[in-house]
C-alpha cells in the first residue's frame, strides 16, 4: 500500500510540474534578416490579443524583438511595407511556444510567409501549417479554372455555382488533410489549431480531437476557450431545445425569450460595427413584412461592447422587431457564433431547425430557402 501511495504522489507531482512548465512565463526572442528594398517602410508590427508592438528593420536588414507571454499563444505579424507599397495588410500567424529564439529570414516583397524559419519545434510546425493553409485557395482557384474555365470564378457566369460547390468541398478536403498532418495532441499549439478549425470541423471531430489533448493542455486558457465553443456548438446544434433567456432591450427592460413560445423565431446576432450585418437589414425587413401574420418573429441580439454604439445603430436601422443586448454572453454560452451575422431559426416548440452564417443583401440565401420551405411561400426579391 505504501509503494502505491508513493507512485500516486509522484504522478501527481509530475502532473503539476507539467502544469507549471506549461504556464511559465515565456520570453521569445524573434530575429532575422530581411532582404530587398523596404523603400523606407521598415516597421514590423506584432499583434497579440489586444496589444500591439513593433520593431524596425535596420539599414543592413536585421531586426530583433522579444515577446513576453504568460503562456503559449498565437500572435500576428504584419509589415508596414505591405500596407504602404502593396496597399493591403496580410497578417501572418506565429505560435509562441516557449522561451528561446525564433529566427525568421524573409524577402520584404515576398512577405513573412516566404520566411525560412528556425526555432522551437511547435513554432516551426505551426508556421509551416499556416503557410500551407494560405496556399490552399490559390491551389483550388487553379484547379477551378482548369476544370471549369477562366470565367468560372466570376459571379453570374454559367459555371459559377459549380465552381463554388467545388471550391467548398475541395477546401474542406484539403484543410482536413492538412490539419491531420500537423495536429499533435501533445503539442502546446494543439488547442490553437482546433480553435482555428472550430467552425469547420463537425461536433464529433471536435470532441474526438479535444479528448486527445493531454491533461495539462486541457488546463490552458486556449483549451478552456475551445471547450466552451464545443459546448456551445453542442447546445445550438440542429434539434436542440433553446433554454429560456432574458436580455435587456434598448430601454433597459428585460425581454424573455419564452414570451415568443409557439412562434417561429429568427434570432439574428449582429453588432453596430459589422458592415455585412447592417447591409443585410433592408432585405431582412422585406422578408419580415412578407411573413407578417405567419406566426413568425425576429430578434436582433447585439454583441456590441459599447452600449451607446449599439443604441445609436438601433435607432438608425429602425428595425420593427425586438432589439436585445447580449450582456450575458449568450453568443458564447448558448449559441455557437463564430462570426456575424449568424442566424438561428427556432420552431414553435423551441427547437433549433436551421442556422446560417453570413448574409445575402439581395436575398435567396440558405436561411431564406429554409423559411420558404417552412411557410410554403416564395419570397420576392
Amino acid at each position: 500500500m505504501k509503494s502505491k501511495n508513493i507512485i500516486i504522489t509522484v504522478l501527481v507531482a509530475l502532473f503539476f510540474f507539467s502544469l507549471n512548465t506549461l504556464f511559465a512565463q515565456i520570453d521569445l526572442k524573434i530575429k532575422g534578416k530581411v532582404t530587398g528594398d523596404t523603400k523606407g517602410f521598415n516597421k514590423i508590427y506584432i499583434v497579440k490579443g489586444q496589444s500591439q508592438d513593433s520593431t524596425v528593420i535596420s539599414p543592413d536588414g536585421e531586426y530583433q524583438i522579444t515577446i513576453t507571454s504568460e503562456a503559449p499563444d498565437v500572435m500576428y505579424f504584419y509589415l508596414q511595407y505591405d500596407s504602404k507599397v502593396k496597399g493591403y495588410v496580410s497578417p501572418f500567424s506565429l505560435f509562441i511556444e516557449k522561451t528561446g529564439t525564433l529566427q525568421l529570414d524573409f524577402d520584404i516583397d515576398k512577405g513573412i510567409s516566404s520566411a525560412r524559419i528556425n526555432g522551437p519545434a511547435r513554432s516551426v510546425a505551426y508556421f509551416d501549417y499556416s503557410k500551407s493553409k494560405q496556399s490552399i485557395h490559390r491551389r483550388i482557384n487553379k484547379e477551378i479554372t482548369s476544370k471549369f474555365g477562366e470565367e468560372a470564378l466570376k459571379e453570374g457566369t454559367t459555371n459559377f455555382e459549380k465552381a463554388m460547390d467545388y471550391f467548398e468541398k475541395r477546401e474542406t478536403q484539403l484543410n482536413d488533410s492538412l490539419f491531420a498532418k500537423y495536429f499533435n495532441p501533445n503539442g502546446a499549439d494543439a488547442p490553437f489549431m482546433l480553435l482555428g478549425r472550430v467552425s469547420r470541423l463537425s461536433l464529433a471531430q471536435l470532441e474526438h480531437n479535444y479528448s486527445q489533448l493531454s491533461a495539462p493542455l486541457k488546463e490552458t486558457k486556449a483549451a478552456k476557450q475551445l471547450y466552451e465553443k464545443i459546448t456551445s456548438k453542442k447546445r445550438s446544434s440542429i434539434g436542440s431545445t433553446v433554454a429560456n433567456f432574458v436580455l435587456p432591450d434598448t430601454t433597459g427592460n428585460d425581454f424573455s425569450f419564452n414570451t415568443l413560445k409557439g412562434k417561429y423565431v429568427l434570432i439574428d446576432f449582429w453588432a453596430s460595427w459589422c458592415g455585412p450585418c447592417r447591409i443585410s437589414f433592408p432585405r431582412l425587413r422585406s422578408v419580415y413584412q412578407q411573413l407578417k401574420g405567419q406566426n413568425f418573429e425576429i430578434i436582433n441580439i447585439s454583441i456590441d461592447a459599447k452600449l451607446d454604439d449599439w443604441k445609436k445603430a438601433v435607432k438608425e436601422e429602425n428595425n420593427p422587431w425586438p432589439q436585445l443586448h447580449d450582456k450575458t454572453n449568450l453568443s458564447k454560452s448558448a449559441f455557437f457564433v463564430s462570426g456575424i451575422p449568424t442566424a438561428y431559426l427556432i420552431d414553435p416548440d423551441g427547437k433549433i431547425v436551421f442556422s446560417s452564417v453570413g448574409s445575402d443583401e439581395n436575398g435567396g440565401g440558405p436561411m431564406e430557402e429554409k423559411l420558404e420551405s417552412v411557410f410554403g411561400v416564395k419570397l420576392t426579391k
